[in-house]
């Protein structure tokens, strides 16, 4: 018999897990069929699409579809599988020429607000003007009634 049991006992190391990969690592934009998936969304959106396990294509959010539309009115791709772009030259003159309205309406919306102010600022002035006349005019009211003793 041993003098100490448990002496040469040592406690086991927990097992290490293996560090989990990222989603994006393990799953292409084409085999994620999550349509709320974060990481993939911008791809999809750019593809026009949700890939589902059947092989049919999923319709974009009404959201997404909004920014696919903004996507491709600013930009056109040049080839298939190229990174650069070029400008849509008729897109982005609607959009400059949008622009223009909407700062042309709001100088008319702030002229008239200005005009708006002055007038305002003139009738000020002139009710100022008059609630002094009648603080005088009282204040005279009321010396006259003081010196009467009334």
């Amino acid at each position: 018999m041993e003098a100490n049991p448990g002496d040469d006992w040592t406690p086991q190391q927990p097992r290490r897990r293996k560090a989990r990969r990222a989603h994006h690592e393990i799953t292409s934009w084409e085999h994620c069929f999550n349509d709320n998936c974060h990481e993939h969304r911008w791809d999809k959106v750019d593809a026009s699409y949700y890939p589902r396990q059947v092989g049919e294509k999923g319709e974009l959010s009404k959201n997404d579809r909004r920014e696919h539309r903004k996507g491709r009115a600013v930009r056109t791709r040049l080839g298939e599988g190229s990174v650069k772009t070029i400008p849509d030259v008729e897109a982005l003159e609607e959009k400059i020429v949008d622009l223009r309205s909407q700062l042309d309406h709001a100088a008319q919306i702030i002229v008239a607000k200005d005009n708006d102010l002055e007038r305002l600022d003139k009738e000020k002035e002139k009710l100022q003007q008059a609630y002094h006349r009648c603080k005088q005019r009282m204040r005279q009211i009321g010396g006259m009634l003081w010196k009467e003793g009334v």
